[in-house]
């Protein structure tokens, strides 16, 4: 899968706009992550299941699907991997142990949407500067201007 096309697929999953996940840098590191854990096979089906779905956010009937665009959506939001996936393998074959949840960076963390979705920055990231505490917060921009709702549908 490219990169344009991951950034499209976590775009509808997230109701975040592609642009938006470009700009975070993380687009790259994170569809190396997903490939690693879920398997190339797996990230196309979920985009072909993706791409016919006419709801948004999209709906989907199969529960592997579903499972790993949960998994997407955790990784954007958080930058972390939630470790509850395993690659589906052919009868007969033993898969191998499925990972444990992991951060995959310093700035997978900073850079997650959770920051974004309520115009706040992460603890421990970027200093605030003298006095910031007397300031009031910064507009807030409501989570369904970036392209839709958040996060998959049930």
């Amino acid at each position: 899968m490219e990169l344009h096309q991951f950034a499209a697929l976590s775009a509808r999953l997230t109701g975040f706009d592609s642009g938006e996940l470009q700009e975070s840098g993380m687009v790259h590191a994170y569809r190396q992550v997903v490939t690693e854990q879920a398997g190339a096979e797996r990230l196309d089906g979920l985009a072909d299941s993706v791409g016919v779905s006419t709801d948004d956010p999209p709906r989907f009937t199969d529960e592997s699907a579903r499972e790993l665009a949960r998994a997407i959506t955790h990784l954007w939001y958080l930058g972390t991997w939630p470790g509850v996936l395993r690659p589906p393998f052919p009868d007969g074959e033993a898969p191998p142990p499925a990972s444990g949840p992991f951060v995959v960076s310093s700035r997978a963390y900073e850079q997650g949407l959770v920051w974004r979705a309520f115009g706040g920055r992460a603890p421990g990231t970027t200093a605030q500067g003298y006095g910031s505490w007397a300031d009031s917060p910064s507009e807030v921009t409501p989570l369904g201007a970036h392209g839709g709702d958040s996060a998959v549908a049930k």
